[in-house]
């Protein structure tokens, strides 16, 4: 292959694996991928020197730099291959910038580009100066600004010509004159006269050791940047600054080695005094870069451009001045080299001919091997490791967006699952502890005397519930007596009778007052039920859904099934109650009649009394005795073995009991007293004979067990609040699933990825 092909093949080449080096690099730059930072690091490390390559393969530029220390004799070395004394070259620094040296086929072709600085790269240049303290070079610049200033200001220049003689007085002004040339960022010289190869470029830097930081980044970026390196070297051992060189062209272009690149020209081996120090030189220098970048023999030439150019009648008066005469010249050179004939001592005691020979050579035979060798390197390891990111990242993430999207939902779903289990078991815990705390009453730290459990709330409701409603039944039936006396009072006031009627009216209002008790303990219960609920509610992030499938159809339907069962419980042992106290008058048939009929279960209510007095203890006997079991003393201590009677006015008792006061109150004495027995019992017997408490946590237990049995709604629902964006669940979860919009950037820089490797192994 030659080298015009192999550069439009490695152009490709290169161009293609700098597009998947960019696809991998975009995929490894998100974070989400997880790209190590290793593999990322190698990309853009290779794609540096890659890319400069590109950029040559595309300009068809072949760039060989020419370095060396000041006053190595660089210029000379280039006027020398040029044949012509054309760059300046004398005692002090003759070289201020960068002249690049273009092959180009026409004469016609033939021109200096002169690039002058802007005002920005000046004030830069004399900044590094400062810095630098270079005194010498701002003292010239300060002494120059007038011609300065008038380079900046006509800005870049071109200069046509046919012979490189032309051009050089405006080469030496713009190049190597102070008064001029710290203005000029770079000049451009193309001429026929390089090589024969098309795009060979020579680049002369001024020297590394010139002081300014400019000419180390100069020589730093051309030596990352070329193809192959001349380097002019004066002395036999290699100074730090060119030790630098080494350090630059390894740095550049990492995957050819410094000897695959690098020529060496021993300059000025007319200045040696003997053939013994002439052989010392170069036998220590060769073993010097054997040593230090495993250089051949062969890659190192030894001679003079200077005696080239003298030798050849090629010298101006400058470099006569520098070298000497060239008898003089001539007769050095034949004593150091034995080289007696003329015409052979010009080209093989110089050395020009024989580096341009390599140098050729180098160009028609090997470039092309060493472009091989540099590109595939750089090929194989983008690719390699893009490769590698592509796979890495494939693990976690697919090429397809819609199956990303798929794949991630997926993903948080399992994730939000496993994050649900575990809230679920906190969940019940804590609802658990909730209802021990404030339910039932297990942990009894937790509260005050104004902060009682929910049971206890329940029990102290309903004895007020009792206390209003009986209230209500006195007020309205003593308003009624009036009206029943009047109506049994025809012609005389008929105690009996009276007593009957009014008793009939009072048993309708004792029948709705314990349906109005049972109304009002079922709205009590439900209400608890609903904190309950609530509760639960509110460990649900506080959905809907809660109170919908814990309590069926409406909470009126709740509310009628709660009365319901509390109405079944209250009259079972209520009513039986309101019969035996109500109904018929103490000692009539219908009252002894009612006991009879009730049996045993009248006295089921005598287990549950809590109550302090004794008459009370036993319904069926107070029942029997009525108001004399309370205010008779002697009947107190006859069957209850107590003295004294009950805490009331005792007068009324024992007027009662002797039939001094009217019958109308003897009538109201009575029924007052039966009124305040069956209060008596609903406060201190019904509840527990009813088992009121033991309804109430069976409801509200039964709502936890079915809290508890429904984990599979409770899932559901939790998903659903997950998707709906709850605030408050969202507060709680971690952030990976919290919502946010998908991102499908990975599996869209991977697909593109893939298609790029798959493009490139199916070109190869």
């Amino acid at each position: 292959m030659d080298w015009k092909t192999a550069s439009a093949y490695y152009e490709t080449r290169l161009t293609d694996i700098l597009n998947i080096q960019r696809y991998a690099v975009n995929l490894a730059n998100l974070p989400q991928a997880e790209v190590p930072t290793k593999l990322k690091e190698i990309l853009l490390q290779e794609a540096d020197p890659t890319r400069r390559q590109l950029e040559r393969l595309k300009k068809r530029e072949f760039r060989i730099a020419v370095v060396g220390l000041e006053k190595a004799g660089k210029s000379t070395f280039i006027n020398a291959w040029l044949e012509c004394d054309l760059l300046p070259a004398k005692g002090g620094r003759c070289t201020f910038t960068t002249t690049q040296i273009y092959s180009v086929e026409n004469e016609s072709e033939q021109t200096l580009e002169v690039q002058a600085k802007t005002e920005e790269e000046f004030i830069k240049l004399l900044k590094e100066l400062e810095i630098a303290n270079a005194q010498e070079d701002l003292k010239t610049i300060r002494a120059n600004e007038v011609t300065l200033q008038q380079v900046r200001r006509e800005g870049n220049l071109t200069f046509p010509f046919t012979r490189l003689e032309d051009i050089r007085e405006p080469l030496k002004k713009y190049v190597a004159d102070e008064r001029y040339a710290h203005a000029v960022l770079e000049a451009r010289l193309y001429t026929n006269k390089l090589a024969q190869a098309e795009g060979i470029v020579f680049y002369d830097v001024p020297g590394l050791d010139s002081g300014l930081a400019k000419h180390v980044d100069e020589a730093q970026d051309m030596l990352s940047d070329c193809d192959a390196v001349i380097l002019v070297q004066r002395f036999t051992s290699l100074r730090e600054k060119e030790l630098e060189i080494i350090k630059f062209t390894e740095q550049g272009d990492r995957n050819v080695t410094v000897a695959d690149k690098l020529f060496v020209f021993l300059s000025r081996i007319d200045t040696m005094a003997s053939v013994e120090a002439l052989k010392t030189h170069i036998q220590e220098a060769s073993q010097d870069w054997l040593k230090r970048a495993n250089l051949p023999s062969q890659r190192i030439v030894y001679g003079s451009a200077g005696a080239y150019l003298i030798l050849n009648n090629l010298a101006g008066e400058q470099t006569k001045l520098e070298i000497g005469d060239a008898s003089f010249i001539q007769s050095h050179l034949q004593r150091l080299t034995g080289i007696s004939e003329a015409e052979i001592l010009k080209s093989k005691a110089t050395g020009i001919p024989e580096i341009k020979d390599k140098i050729f050579n180098y160009i028609n035979n090997e470039r092309v091997a060493i472009l091989k060798k540099r590109c595939e390197a750089s090929i194989n390891k983008i690719f390699s490791t893009s490769e590698e990111i592509y796979h890495s990242v494939s693990k976690n993430y697919p090429e397809n967006p819609e199956e990303a999207k798929l794949f991630a939902e997926n993903n948080r779903r399992v994730l939000f699952a496993e994050w649900w289990s575990q809230k679920w078991l906190a969940i019940k815990a804590d609802l658990q502890q909730y209802y021990d705390d404030y339910v039932v009453n297990k942990s009894l730290a937790n509260f005050t005397s104004y902060s009682l459990p929910q049971i206890d709330k329940f029990r102290e409701r309903y004895l007020q519930i009792v206390d209003q409603e009986i209230e209500k039944l006195k007020e309205e039936t003593f308003q009624k007596k009036d009206t029943i006396f009047l109506a049994n009072s025809n012609p005389e006031f008929d105690r009996m009778k009276a007593n009957f009627a009014w008793r009939e009216d009072l048993y309708i209002d004792i029948s709705n007052l314990l349906s109005t008790i049972a109304h009002q303990l079922a709205l009590e219960l439900k209400n608890e039920a609903l904190n309950l609920v609530a509760y639960m509610t509110k460990l649900l992030w506080g959905s809907n859904q809660v109170k919908a499938r814990l309590i069926d159809n409406s909470e009126d339907y709740f509310l009628s099934k709660l009365e319901n069962s509390l109405s079944v419980l209250f009259l079972r042992f209520a009513r039986p109650v309101a019969e035996v106290l109500i109904r018929g008058p103490v000692n009539s048939d219908t009252r002894n009649k009612i006991i009879k009929n009730l049996g045993v279960d009248i006295e089921i209510v005598d287990n549950y009394y809590t109550g302090n007095e004794p008459a009370y203890s036993v319904l069926k006997r107070y029942v029997k005795y009525g108001t004399d079991l309370l205010y008779n003393s002697e009947i107190r201590q006859k069957i209850l073995g107590i003295t004294g009677v009950a805490g009331v006015a005792t007068q009324i008792a024992i007027d009662v009991a002797s039939e001094l006061i009217p019958p109308q109150q003897v009538v109201i004495f009575e029924i007052e007293n039966d009124i305040k027995a069956f209060e008596e019992y609903l406060r201190y017997a019904i509840f527990d004979a009813a088992g009121f408490e033991s309804y109430c946590i069976q409801e509200l237990k039964g709502l936890v067990d079915s809290f508890r049995d429904k984990e599979g709604t409770w899932t559901g629902v939790a998903i659903n609040e997950w998707l709906q964006g709850n605030p408050m669940l969202l507060a709680e979860i971690p952030s990976q699933l919290k919502p946010q919009e998908l991102n499908l950037e990975v599996s869209e820089r991977l697909r593109q990825l893939s298609i790029a490797l798959k493009r490139n192994n199916s070109q190869e």
